[in-house]
């Protein structure tokens, strides 16, 4: 790796100082990259940069944008915009935010890279090897390859956005290197599919389990939820937010609002179709005493009033008592795609209960390499109020 200094120069009292950066690529080839910061009291308020294969390109434009700078300073990037890369984060969160509630998954990360000691570098100085290093430190830490990965993604969609939104002249190319390289060396990688199916003693133990608990009017019915999760296939935000007045009982079909989706989940409702097994549960849950008592309290009109993060610290905490590993409530979304495939449903109908609008999407779910037989696999006991 090479520095070279182009030239100094004054602009308002201000100085900036351009400088070429050369790197050996993978493959042998040199890129060369141009960065310009224009400082004031000893502060960088200013700070772009590029990168090119050629070292003689790469000194033109860092003296054309110094020319350009100094013959009229308005071009040079406002204080708020030249931003560590913690502070774009932050401004891409609140900007996003009020048009639509980013997703929980996207939104963690993105909080979580703000803790991350990268969010200190400069947005406009990030390069490959600072990103390189960043990801190894990560793996270092512990963390897994998809995880990681998932910085490289998000990182990427706040840049784009900042390039598109703010007109910050950021370079994807970094990213695009480092990502290439972190591929090569296995230090990244695309999630596998689960393949983790419930086994009959575990399902056994689970349901035995929630039924010795019971409810009361501040607990949730668990062995209702995980039948129901089962048997609708929904997702666990889904199942808490499923109101009693989308439910048209004659049509039997199911109004799901704001339902996960790439391009947004905001004023995504679909109707989900119920199955004959579904039936029984939905109707205990109706009836329930504790339930009907609750949503009246709340004034509440959802089949379950409960917050989709109360489930889930029940599911986990249940899951470490009974000793039962690496399975996560959303493997119950799993499990009653893959019923419904061993129940011979065809895609089209499986889709109608999962609501996935793609059959390459439903295959990350529906596995009948792991058969849980139909005629021998548990199944919900309508009778279990009485016991």
């Amino acid at each position: 790796m090479q520095h070279e200094i182009v030239s100094p120069s004054m602009l308002h009292r201000s100085t900036n100082l351009a400088t070429i950066v050369s790197r050996k690529q993978k493959d042998g080839t040199l890129r060369h990259t141009a960065t310009i910061r224009l400082k004031r009291n000893g502060e960088v308020f200013h700070c772009e940069s590029r990168t090119f294969h050629k070292k003689a390109v790469a000194k033109a434009w860092a003296l054309e944008r110094e020319h350009a700078l100094r013959e009229n300073p308005a071009e040079a990037m406002r204080p708020s915009t030249a931003l560590p890369i913690g502070k774009m984060i932050d401004r891409y969160i609140e900007e996003k935010q009020t048009v639509e509630p980013l997703g929980r998954t996207k939104l963690q990360h993105l909080l979580l890279l703000r803790r991350l000691p990268i969010a200190e570098c400069m947005a406009s100085e990030l390069d490959a090897p600072r990103l390189i290093s960043h990801i190894r430190s990560r793996r270092v830490s512990g963390t897994g390859p998809s995880t990681v990965l998932n910085d490289l993604i998000w990182l990427r969609v706040v840049y784009r956005y900042a390039r598109a939104a703010w007109g910050i002249p950021l370079s994807m190319e970094a990213i695009g290197d480092a990502t290439e390289l972190c591929r090569a060396e296995r230090l990244v990688a695309r999630s596998r599919k689960r393949k983790r199916r419930l086994k009959r003693e575990e399902i056994e133990t689970i349901c035995k389990r929630f039924l010795s608990l019971g409810h009361r009017k501040s607990s949730p019915p668990m062995y209702l939820i995980f039948w129901f999760a089962i048997y609708s296939c929904r997702r666990q935000s889904e199942i808490m937010s499923m109101r009693l007045s989308d439910y048209d009982q004659d049509r039997g079909i199911w109004l799901v609002r704001n339902m996960k989706n790439p391009g947004g989940s905001q004023g995504n409702d679909q109707w989900m179709h119920i199955t004959d097994a579904l039936l029984p549960v939905i109707k205990a849950a109706i009836e329930d005493a504790d339930l009907v008592v609750r949503r009246k309290m709340m004034q509440d009109d959802r089949l379950f009033p409960f917050d989709p993060k109360t489930i889930g610290s029940y599911w986990t905490r249940h899951m470490q008592i009974l000793g039962i590993e690496d399975l996560h409530f959303h493997d119950l979304r799993h499990e009653g795609c893959s019923r419904l495939a061993e129940d011979g449903l065809s895609i089209p109908d499986i889709q109608r209960v999962s609501l996935h609008e793609s059959w390459s999407s439903l295959q990350i779910y529906v596995n009948r390499d792991i058969r849980s037989q139909s005629v021998t696999r548990a199944e919900f006991d309508p009778t279990f109020s009485s016991r």
